[in-house]
């Protein structure tokens, strides 16, 4: 059996900034969740969201034999370089390297650290069994169940003392995870509703998060042409939406630049808004991930 606490001491190792693991179970209680919010049809073009429904929200459904569901935290809060008037870019896309590289990178040096000490068994080999963002795995979820944070009213993920500009890595574990004694987090979003107010197209509410009117959604999963009620509206950026991360109290004070890979690529200091309109959308997505892997 494998102590929580070992882990993270491993994971920190690998250059995450905090860890937790979990006894792997079916997430009942998100399950009900994710189906009402489908229903409702709140995933908007993310029809992904639907598929493989039990493997989201079973990890044996997705890798048989888990036990153990670790979960990993890396910081990403940079100072956002662009000049004045360009169109804006979300902090998670403007770090020097893709975050699912770095995030997998030290999964994976992690993983090495845990075959080390525990033995090859350790990983259902024949599985893909770490992920970021890859794979149908309630990421946020886990990180609840590790007791690394909550999950915010704007649906972010948020850490007591990193904030909620974090990407989250998930490893799943063949070994049993120690019995561990349930501690208490030490702060939630209580009646806190400055996300709610901050966002620009209402796509907060009380009862969850509306992705089709997300301008994250809008600027980044959204394939199709904006819709007319959002055509040149100033909120709408290049590439995603950080208004209700901007005012979340848990942001206030943090470190920026904890990760040199995740830290702002110097190239889109350069970028002025008219370098941008002299694009089409499609050479600025192009663009974009270019810029952002360079």
């Amino acid at each position: 059996m494998i102590a929580a606490s070992r882990i993270r001491e491993l994971a920190l190792q690998a250059g995450f900034d905090d860890a937790g693991a979990a006894i792997a179970h079916r997430l009942d209680e998100d399950a009900e969740h994710l189906k009402k919010w489908l229903q409702q049809g709140c995933e908007g073009s993310m029809q992904y969201m639907a598929d493989n429904f039990e493997k989201r929200v079973n990890p044996e459904a997705l890798v048989p034999g888990t036990k153990t569901v670790v979960c990993c935290v890396l910081s990403y809060y940079k100072m956002n370089p662009q000049p004045e008037g360009a169109p804006y870019i979300a902090l998670s896309g403007l770090s020097e390297r893709d975050y699912h590289e770095v995030v997998k990178e030290k999964l994976l040096k992690l993983e090495t650290l845990l075959k080390d000490e525990f033995g090859e068994q350790v990983v259902n080999s024949e599985y893909q069994h770490l992920f970021c963002d890859s794979a149908p795995v309630l990421e946020r979820a886990w990180g609840r169940e590790c007791r690394l944070g909550w999950i915010g009213k704007n649906r972010q993920f948020i850490h007591p003392t990193l904030g909620s500009y974090v990407h989250l890595g998930i490893l799943f574990l063949l070994e049993p995870l120690k019995p561990l004694k349930p501690s208490p987090l030490s702060a939630d979003c209580l009646d806190c509703d400055m996300c709610l107010r901050a966002c620009p197209t209402k796509a907060i509410r009380e009862d969850g998060m509306d992705a089709r009117r997300c301008v994250s959604y809008l600027t980044i999963e959204r394939k199709e042409p904006l819709p007319e009620e959002y055509q040149g509206k100033p909120y709408i950026g290049l590439y995603g939406c950080d208004n209700c991360q901007r005012v979340c109290p848990y942001n206030k004070g943090l470190q920026p630049d904890r990760h040199e890979e995740l830290s702002a690529n110097p190239r889109f200091a350069e970028m002025t808004a008219e370098d941008w309109n002299a694009t089409s959308r499609r050479q600025k997505t192009k663009l974009l991930r270019r810029l952002a892997k360079q």
